[in-house]
């Protein structure tokens, strides 16, 4: 594989950072002001997907999962924008690879061909709960789905990032070619953290990377979702699964966007009513 492939290019600098004990910080997006603002808050790398554009637009995530929108038109409908406010730094775009009927091959060309430096399945089925799931796997438009588009990816040289819910999903998705393995604890809660969900958090994280490394020792683990919506409870929870680092979602998008929107708005009405306030 060439050295100037630009997927190849980005995990080396990934790798690099994870070599010096660096935590890797991959920032979901789904606009490009957002873009913008993960690379000037210096995030490693940038993952555009369906159910981020969802949450820009102040949509509930799980919305994103039922039928609407087809999810890579929305992807693939955001890519230049965060692609080009992203600069230098790479992007990895969210395929859905379940229909049987889209080529993952096409999918694929239309990623490179927008400049994207890799991909990650998303959304994937193991949020979909057990028997939504078993149902999508009896049929072909499961999990598999999933592990042949990583699998497709990483033979190109494209930077690939595969999610897993539980040890076995990473064991395949690490087997299949993927550099990075994301550790998918839930969907995002703002419920209160207490040690016992810090624990179980923890075990959760330990659990899917021990899993991808029975398939390749050495593979680079961020962890994602549940409880980690805030940087004191990712750090904790880091250093305690020994994972080279996170993904945001919501906590570093949604969340944010709203509380600044709503800080500048008061700012302005202080200041237009000389500072009589509301």
């Amino acid at each position: 594989m060439s050295a100037s492939n630009p997927g190849r290019q980005a995990f080396a600098r990934l790798r690099e950072l994870a070599g010096n004990a660096t935590p890797i910080l991959v920032a979901g997006v789904g606009s490009g002001v957002t873009a913008r603002g993960a690379v000037e808050g210096g995030a490693d790398l940038l993952a555009a997907y369906h159910t981020a554009v969802f949450r820009i637009r102040n949509l509930p995530t799980i919305l994103a999962f039922l039928p609407g929108e087809e999810p890579n038109g929305v992807t693939f409908s955001i890519a230049p924008e965060v692609i080009a406010s992203a600069g230098e730094r790479p992007v990895v775009l969210g395929l859905a690879a379940h229909d049987p009927r889209v080529r993952i091959e096409a999918l694929l060309d239309r990623a490179e061909a927008l400049g994207a430096a890799g991909v990650t399945n998303e959304p994937f089925t193991g949020l979909y709960g057990a028997e939504v799931r078993r149902e999508l796997d009896r049929v072909g438009c499961g999990f598999a789905r999933e592990v042949a588009l990583i699998a497709a990816a990483a033979r190109r040289g494209l930077l690939t990032l595969g999610w897993a819910c539980d040890a076995d999903e990473a064991r395949a998705i690490a087997a299949a070619g993927a550099d990075l393995v994301g550790a998918m604890v839930g969907f995002s809660t703002t419920a209160a953290v207490g040690p016992s969900e810090i624990e179980a958090a923890v075990a959760s994280v330990r659990a899917i990377a021990a899993g991808a490394r029975a398939a390749v020792p050495d593979v680079l683990v961020l962890a994602h979702g549940g409880i980690l919506n805030e940087p004191t409870t990712v750090g904790t929870v880091l250093r305690a699964s020994g994972v080279h680092g996170y993904v945001s979602g919501s906590s570093a998008e949604r969340q944010p966007v709203a509380a600044g929107m709503a800080e500048a708005m008061r700012r302005f009405r202080a200041a237009a009513s000389g500072g009589r306030g509301e």
